[in-house]
């Protein structure tokens, strides 16, 4: 006998029933709809500004502004996303660098040569980016500084970099590198060249000043 679902159950409680995730399917769009929302501002917001307009970025993302604002109910909380998501991508660079088996000079190119590869991804503040900081944003900002400490120190018991090496002199370095000057002509090929010099520079003891 054909067994058959009482009108009286909902679509959703059929689909417990019979075992399918009713939710996971809208939350997934509603994932994928954030993520286009964050691509289109981080495009739009690194070559128009903080001000751009937001229904400018719903229709880049291809959603509706209702769409936008259900994600982020105000320009700062996107900005805020905007930057956190980039300071997550730094902290992610910093420990495949760190993680990286070969000397800490050598994962210190990485991580440059992973800075100027997800360039156009960041929208940070040393990047011309908004100063928008949430406390789980300055985390991942501390935490970038705790990896690139933990490299260089190994470095330095290595004997391979220069003892008055920083984090934040790696930080400013790549800043520099992921924002191409103007009238500089190929980049790419440029900022190659400074990854080269600064690692050289990186590995040599500075000159004495003394007599």
């Amino acid at each position: 006998m054909r067994r058959t679902i009482p009108s009286a159950f909902s679509e959703a409680n059929a689909a417990i029933l019979i075992g399918v995730p009713t939710e996971r399917q809208p939350r997934k769009d509603a994932a994928a709809n954030r993520e286009r929302v964050l691509d289109a501002a981080t495009e739009l917001v690194r070559r128009e500004g903080e001000k751009v307009p937001m229904a400018d970025i719903a229709h880049r993302a291809g959603v509706g502004v209702g769409t936008v604002y259900r994600h982020f109910p105000t320009r700062e909380d996107l900005l805020g996303a905007l930057v956190h998501r980039s300071f997550g991508l730094a902290v992610d660079n910093a420990r495949t660098a760190a993680a990286h088996s070969g000397s800490a000079l050598n994962g210190i190119r990485l991580f440059f040569l992973a800075t100027l590869r997800d360039r156009d991804r960041f929208v940070l503040p040393l990047h011309g980016g908004p100063l928008v900081f949430t406390p789980a944003t300055r985390q991942l900002q501390a935490d970038v500084r705790t990896v690139l400490g933990g490299l260089i120190e190994r470095g330095q018991a290595g004997g391979e970099l220069r003892a008055d090496l920083t984090p934040e002199d790696l930080i400013v370095a790549t800043s520099l590198l992921s924002r191409p000057l103007p009238g500089t002509g190929d980049w790419e090929r440029l900022a190659h060249r400074q990854i080269d010099l600064i690692i050289y520079g990186l590995g040599r003891t500075p000159p004495s000043t003394g007599d």
